[in-house]
């Protein structure tokens, strides 16, 4: 075991290596931030397509400027190859590969994203004309233009989160605000999925091992306050013998 400990203790006195590790470093920084950004209670399609876009921006944007022999992009590295003798053209060229591979996968898991993106403007803003609403149908299009010059709506747009500016819409206009509603549907992450198993486990326990946990977790994981006084007329009082 202690053979083996040296042997790894070995690549830290290799400059080349450590370069690859403080790359590593720096790239898992960025994806680490780019993972919760896609979760959360307001988590929803739309977000997702607008981070997964920026991110592949800006990875091209990293394959670029290392084209150019920059990687200040990359703080580790930068500083590493800055305070080491160590050939800067094969890590540059080696960062420059992994990063064009990370494209291609980003590309391929998140096939035709823009124009998907692209497609629901109207539901990230239907206060904002754009020639993508042309695709819309005749039925969607008319409360659409309605909508897009209601200014008391506009304003609620501003305050309330796309989701809640949406089920009101709904009251008003029922056909556009239940499109956009189907829309927003598609689970962006797996966040209410964790969130609810996390529920189960505290809900299943010995002291508590009903076989029937649907309306404890409809508890647990809605976000709508709980009507108390409702609750507590329609409860039977438990008066005293």
């Amino acid at each position: 075991m202690t053979g083996r400990v040296k042997g790894l203790f070995g690549h830290l006195e290799d400059d080349k290596w450590v370069a690859r590790l403080a790359y590593l470093a720096d790239v898992f920084t960025k994806l680490n931030e780019l993972n919760p950004s896609l979760q959360g209670k307001e988590s929803h399609i739309l977000k997702l397509y607008d981070k997964v876009q920026g991110f592949t921006k800006k990875l091209k944007l990293w394959e670029r400027k290392c084209d150019e022999g920059d990687v200040s992009c990359f703080p580790l590295l930068n500083a590493h190859l800055a305070t080491t003798a160590v050939a800067r053209g094969p890590v540059v060229k080696l960062v420059q590969a992994h990063l064009s591979k990370l494209c291609t996968d980003f590309s391929h898991y998140f096939q035709d994203i823009e124009n998907q993106s692209e497609r629901l403007d109207w539901v990230r803003n239907p206060f904002i004309v754009s020639e993508s609403n042309n695709s819309l149908p005749a039925m969607l299009q008319e409360p659409l233009m309605e909508l897009s010059s209601d200014r008391g709506l506009k304003m609620a747009y501003a305050e309330k989160s796309l989701t809640e500016f949406w089920c009101d819409v709904e009251k008003e206009y029922p056909e556009l605000g239940k499109n956009a509603l189907i829309e927003l549907l598609p689970f962006g992450s797996t966040y209410l999925c964790e969130v609810t198993f996390s529920a189960l486990t505290h809900i299943k326990t010995k002291q508590r091992n009903r076989l029937d946990v649907e309306t404890s977790l409809v508890t647990a994981v809605s976000t709508l306050p709980p009507e108390l006084s409702k609750l507590m007329r329609d409860k039977q009082a438990q008066v005293s013998h």
